[in-house]
Order: C-alpha cells, then sequence, then structure tokens
C-alpha cells in the first residue's frame, strides 16, 4: 500500500466539534484521534461528505496548556466506516486549511517530548525488573 503521509501523525485523545460552513445549524461533537502538522483525525457518529469546510473546535485537556481551545478551518479530505472506542462511527480525515501553525507545533513537541518521556520511564521500570550480580 502506498503511504502518501509525509507528516507524522501523533495521537491526541480529545474532544472535538465540528461547525460546518455550508450549514452553520450542523455541529458534530467527536473525539480527536490523531493530529498531524496538515491536519487531524477524528472519529463522529454520523457520516459527513467529503470535500466540506468545517470549523474545528478542539477542546484540550493537557496539563500545562494556557489555552483551552484549538480553533481551525479544514477541508475533508476521507471518511471511512470503523469501529473505535467499541463503537461504529467513522474515522475522518481533515486537511488543514487555516490554523495556527506555531500552535500545531506546540502541540506536537509537548507529545514528542510526553512519548519520549513515557518511553524512558518504561525502560527504566525494565531496567529495575533485573537482579543485579
Amino acid at each position: 500500500m502506498n503511504n502518501k503521509r509525509n507528516y507524522r501523525r501523533l495521537s491526541l485523545d480529545n474532544n472535538i466539534i465540528l461547525k460546518f460552513e455550508s450549514n452553520l445549524d450542523r455541529v458534530i461533537e467527536g473525539r480527536l484521534l490523531d493530529i498531524s502538522f496538515v491536519g487531524i483525525c477524528v472519529f463522529l457518529n454520523e457520516s459527513v461528505n467529503i470535500d466540506k469546510i468545517v470549523q474545528e473546535i478542539v477542546q484540550f485537556d493537557i496539563a500545562g496548556f494556557t489555552e483551552q481551545n484549538f480553533i481551525g478551518r479544514g477541508k475533508i479530505v476521507y471518511v471511512k466506516l470503523d469501529r473505535i472506542y467499541a463503537k461504529k462511527g467513522f474515522r475522518v480525515g481533515l486537511m488543514f486549511i487555516e490554523a495556527d501553525k506555531g500552535f500545531v507545533l506546540n502541540i506536537l513537541n509537548r507529545l514528542e517530548l510526553k512519548s519520549a518521556d513515557q518511553a524512558k520511564r518504561k525502560g527504566q521500570s525494565l531496567f529495575n525488573n533485573f537482579d543485579m550480580f
């Protein structure tokens, strides 16, 4: 399978709200699954149409963030039926059209540091389980 992604995606589980520019009354709540420099992947209970433009509002609950919400605009680039969180729904990919790239980099850097710290702790934990002679 040819993987066209040029940016690393990092897992990030947070609430997200999508507001549709074509119908301001349509609002869908879902879960953010991952983030990259160019877009996000979300899980929704209902299907959406490809090429629709939405406003993304991510409600962060990451320790140390002074910003509570990330607001951007994105274009829906794929929709796939999937099963996540033990329920059926839709995995939806959104490409950023407008986003504070500095804020996105800040999120990605924090996630990288958190991941590296967890890997380091896991390695230390494994090492501590061995008896030393």
